[in-house]
C-alpha cells in the first residue's frame, strides 16, 4: 500500500520515478525481476534536489545471484561481509548495497536513524513514507523515528549533528532532548566511525551550518563525550572557529584555494584547519577519536606553535621564520590559524623556496662533505634569502666566500 504524508507528494511522484529510472545502474537493478526497495540517503538526495552515488537497495530474497550477473554486464565486482548484513557492488564511481528484507519494509523503515531516511520507493509501490520523511525534508528537519534507535547504534547520537552541518538542516527539540538523555552511549561505537561523523562535520562546505551544528553539539553535551574536553574550552574553541570563518571570508580567493585540497582521512585542508581549532588544548589520547598518524602530527605541531604563539604574540622578521622552520610542513597551516593575512604570504614563500644554491655546488665552494654543517648552511641560506638578505646566487656565493 501506497503510504503519503500530504497531496503534494503526489506531484513529487510523477517526477520521482523519471529521476530514479534515469540512473542505468538503478533501471537495470529493477528490470532484474526481484522485489526491490530504493531506500535512505540515495532516495533523501533526490527529494533534497542532490545526487549520491551510493545507493541503497532493501531486497526480497538473496541478491547475490543477481548481483553477479549485474557485476558481468558492468565490469563491476561484487562484495561480501563477514559482520555486515548486506551485499555490495561496486561499479565504477558507483556503490551498490543491497540488504535482504526482513518482515515488511515498514518494519524495515522502523528501525533506522532519521525519517528522512525512512522512505523508500518501488516502481510496483511508489513512495512508501510511513514517518513523514517527505514533509521533514521539505522542511529541512532532522527527526528521530524512536529513542530505541539510538540504543541498537548509538553513532546516530552525533550523526545528526553530522547531518545538520551537511545539509544546513535544524534538529528537532525533541530529538535534541533524546540525545542530551542518551548522549553518554556515544562510548559504545568504534572510534573509527565516530572520527568519520566528526570529520564530515569539519569538513562542511558551508562553514556557517558547520559551526551551528558544533555549537548544538556542545550545548548538548555530546562533544564533550567525544573529545573528553571541558565544555567552557569546547566552547572557547567553538568561538575561535567563528572568527576563524570571519576571517576566511576577508582574504582573496585564490589563498582559499589551499582549504580545497585533500588531505587524509577525508579531511579537506579547510576541515583539518577546524579540526585544529577544536581540538586545541585538549588530551587527544583520552578522546574517543582515531586519529591518523598524518592528522595526528599537523595537531601536535599547530598546538604547540600556537601555545608558543600565546606567550610570545609578537613576531619580528626572523621569529616569523624560526616559527616556519618549526612547522615544517604546516607552515601554512600555522599561518591560516594565527588569522594574520600577512603571514599567508609568507608561508607562501617559505613553503615555494628553492635553496639559492644547491648542495654540491655549496660542498665545491667550502669543501664541506654531506653532514649536518652542511645542512645548516643550508638552513642558513634558506633563511637569509626569506629574510631578503639574499637575492641571489651571486649573494649567496658571496656569503659563503666570506665565511668559508
Amino acid at each position: 500500500m501506497i503510504k503519503r504524508t500530504d497531496r503534494e507528494i503526489i506531484v513529487v511522484m510523477k517526477d520521482l520515478r523519471e529521476m530514479i529510472l534515469r540512473e542505468p545502474l538503478i533501471a537495470r537493478v529493477l528490470g532484474m525481476g526481484m522485489q526491490a526497495y530504493l531506500v535512505g540517503g540515495y532516495l533523501r538526495d533526490i527529494l533534497r534536489g542532490a545526487r549520491s552515488k551510493d545507493i541503497d537497495f532493501v531486497v526480497e530474497g538473496n541478491p547475490e545471484s543477481i548481483l553477479k550477473k549485474i557485476a558481468l554486464d558492468t565490469g563491476g565486482s561484487v562484495v561480501k561481509f563477514s559482520k555486515a548484513p548486506l551485499v555490495r557492488l561496486v561499479a565504477g564511481d558507483y556503490t551498490l548495497d543491497f540488504t535482504e528484507l526482513k518482515g515488511t519494509i515498514e518494519e524495515d523503515l522502523s528501525q533506522r536513524d532519521f525519517t528522512v531516511n525512512a522512505i523508500a520507493w518501488s516502481e510496483e509501490e511508489g513512495m512508501i513514507d510511513p514517518f513523514n520523511g517527505f514533509r521533514d525534508i521539505r522542511e529541512k528537519r532532522i527527526r528521530a523515528i524512536a529513542e530505541d534507535n539510538f540504543l541498537d547504534d548509538p553513532l546516530r547520537l552525533v550523526r545528526a549533528y553530522r547531518f545538520s552541518g551537511e545539509f544546513e538542516w535544524e534538529i528537532e527539540a525533541g530529538t535534541r532532548k533524546t540525545i542530551r538523555k542518551l548522549k553518554g552511549l556515544i562510548r559504545q561505537p568504534a572510534t573509527e566511525r565516530i572520527t568519520l561523523e566528526i570529520f564530515r562535520l569539519l569538513n562542511s562546505t558551508n562553514s556557517y551550518s558547520c559551526l551551528n551544528a558544533l555549537k548544538m553539539a556542545a550545548r548538548d553535551g555530546i562533544l564533550e563525550e567525544i573529545i573528553n574536553f571541558n565544555n567552557n574550552k569546547l566552547q572557547h574553541n567553538i568561538k575561535v572557529i567563528s572568527r576563524f570563518n570571519t576571517f576566511l571570508n576577508k582574504i582573496p580567493q585564490e589563498q582559499k584555494v589551499f582549504l580545497n585540497k585533500p588531505f587524509s582521512q577525508g579531511l579537506s585542508y579547510g576541515g583539518l584547519l577546524r579540526a585544529e581549532l577544536l581540538l586545541f588544548g585538549s588530551s587527544l589520547e583520552k578522546s574517543r577519536l582515531s586519529i591518523s598518524r598524518s592528522v595526528l602530527k599537523r595537531l601536535t605541531v599547530t598546538s604547540g606553535l600556537l601555545k608558543e604563539l600565546e606567550e610570545n604574540k609578537r613576531m619580528d622578521r626572523k621569529g616569523v621564520f624560526d616559527f616556519f622552520t618549526k612547522a615544517g610542513e604546516a607552515a601554512m597551516d600555522f599561518a591560516f590559524l594565527t588569522m594574520r593575512r600577512g603571514l599567508l604570504m609568507k608561508a607562501e614563500r617559505f613553503m615555494v623556496a628553492k635553496p639559492v644554491l644547491t648542495a654540491e655546488k655549496i660542498m665545491e665552494i667550502t669543501r664541506l662533505g654531506p653532514g649536518p654543517e652542511l645542512g645548516n648552511v643550508l638552513g642558513e641560506l634558506k633563511r637569509l634569502w626569506f629574510l631578503g638578505e639574499i637575492k641571489n646566487e651571486t649573494d649567496a656565493v658571496a656569503w659563503l666566500s666570506g665565511r668559508f
